[in-house]
């Protein structure tokens, strides 16, 4: 670009000096478990940076809680690996890499989602760069050819002050005085006024390139500006999306490698249980199971239970595998549902005979829901109905609860919804639709599904949310 600041420097102090010049400028509870354990989140003034922050405090407290683990596994011998002591404090290690496996899934989300943003920012901040470009490239061409349109002018400029000071002021005054006659003095006056008013005009037409010069190096200097600003903002948006996909391919490996060694950790952990659970015939589940397998069981038993009408509506067993709250009629006989009646939450033991308990409702030191109760018993023992009801479902899988049945009793007083599962089982001996009473033999017990051994699986629902059945048995 061309820059003429010494020339206007000068044509500023000469249009003051000389007598023609005219010029301007101007961011969970043991007593009652849900079918699905969500995580609640709540909106908050949390920034993104904090967000982050927090995420990588709760990633290095996990990671020191796995070396505390790591230092209490390894004070075990041989000998005691085989023992609930050692299993517990390997589920307890499970735990902290399954909540830190989550952290780095949210920290992997957080990412992407900024990669996204950035992806709908940068495209459009390109087109803008590139009208700016040419905004600029035209603003300049433009300015460039003013310069050299001043160039012009003002070089004449100076020509002509160049001989008003050579022939000085004396030669217009002999000029005039030397003139033969009255109108040879008119004459050469009239030239010498027409000379000033060119002089003029051409002083004039200098401040006025001048002014165009400078009003257009302002707006141009105003794009050029627009122009870096958009440019720096471009390349800090390109920075700090190549920073983020690279983070995300690196959480994406850790998590990778993380799987492959909580898969190795969980094989190890089933295989120590089972045989703990063999040697002690305490036999429940594999704490371990798919994920994908329990999710996929637990969404079908939720929209059973979010089917199930109220006793004074369920008349009849047609068609009751898809209208599960169906049954008989009724009207006969004593109802097989109670209605609003607290007399439903007196269960009897689901393996009479068999009151001891292998695992307790809760959470095992992995992090995991223990929904129910298990009873370790033989195979082929008699496991009966906890309370009289119709049985909603019968299913028989080779994973999760295996071979199951779930029946539906009625109401409490509180007009809650009572239901019951018995998982397990080696054989069902009932059907969808069908009445039973309270300690009628449902199924023979059994090891099928997720379980180290035989033994009978027990749940107690409420109004869809699993509670714990210990507070409601009688002998």
């Amino acid at each position: 670009m061309k820059t003429h600041a010494p020339k206007k420097i000068i044509a500023l102090l000469l249009s003051f000096l000389l007598i023609f010049s005219s010029a301007g400028f101007s961011a969970y509870a043991d007593e009652e478990i849900t079918q699905h354990s969500t995580e609640q989140t709540q909106e908050s003034e949390i920034s993104k940076e904090d967000a982050q922050k927090l995420l990588e405090e709760q990633k290095k407290e996990l990671e020191e809680k796995l070396k505390e683990s790591e230092k209490l596994l390894a004070s075990f011998n041989e000998e005691a690996k085989a023992t609930s002591e050692y299993i517990d404090a390997l589920d307890e290690k499970i735990g902290y890499l399954n909540e830190e496996l989550n952290v780095l899934d949210k920290q992997i989300a957080a990412a992407q989602k900024r990669i996204n943003e950035l992806s709908t920012q940068i495209e459009p901040l390109e087109a803008q760069i590139n009208i700016l470009e040419n905004a600029y490239e035209k603003a300049k061409e433009e300015f460039d050819e003013l310069n050299d349109e001043f160039d012009s002018t003002y070089n004449a400029y100076c020509l002509r002050l160049r001989a008003m000071y050579i022939s000085g002021g004396t030669s217009i005054l002999a000029a005039l005085l030397t003139s033969k006659d009255l109108s040879q003095f008119i004459n050469r006056l009239e030239m010498i006024k027409a000379v000033s008013r060119a002089d003029a005009k051409l002083l004039q037409k200098v401040n006025a390139k001048m002014e165009q010069i400078i009003t257009r190096q302002d707006g141009l200097n105003e794009k050029k500006d627009a122009l870096l600003k958009a440019k720096g903002e471009l390349a800090s948006k390109q920075n700090e999306f190549k920073l983020q996909q690279e983070s995300v391919e690196a959480k994406q490996e850790e998590v990778a490698t993380k799987k492959v060694y909580l898969s190795e950790i969980r094989a190890q952990s089933d295989s120590l249980f089972a045989q703990y659970a063999s040697k002690a015939k305490l036999y429940t589940e594999f704490r371990n199971e798919d994920e994908e397998l329990v999710k996929s069981v637990n969404d079908e038993i939720d929209a059973l239970l979010n089917g199930l009408k109220a006793p004074d509506e369920v008349t009849t067993a047609a068609n009751a595998e898809h209208n599960p709250d169906s049954a008989k009629d009724t009207s006969s006989e004593e109802s097989s549902l109670y209605s609003n009646s607290n007399a439903v939450l007196n269960l009897t033991y689901p393996v009479p005979g068999h009151y001891a308990v292998s695992q307790e409702f809760g959470h095992y030191r992995n992090g995991k829901a223990h929904t129910g109760i298990d009873f370790p018993l033989n195979t082929g023992a008699k496991v009966v109905a906890a309370q009289k009801g119709i049985v909603i479902k019968v299913k028989r899988l080779n994973y999760s609860y295996g071979y199951y049945v779930m029946i539906y009793h009625g109401t409490d007083a509180k007009g809650r919804k009572i239901v019951t599962l018995y998982a397990h089982n080696s054989s069902i001996l009932v059907s969808v639709g069908q009445t039973v009473k309270k300690g009628e033999q449902i199924a023979k017990g059994g090891s099928t599904g997720n379980s180290t051994g035989p033994h009978c699986h027990f749940e107690m629902i409420i109004d869809g949310a699993k509670v714990n059945p210990k507070n409601y048995f009688s002998k």
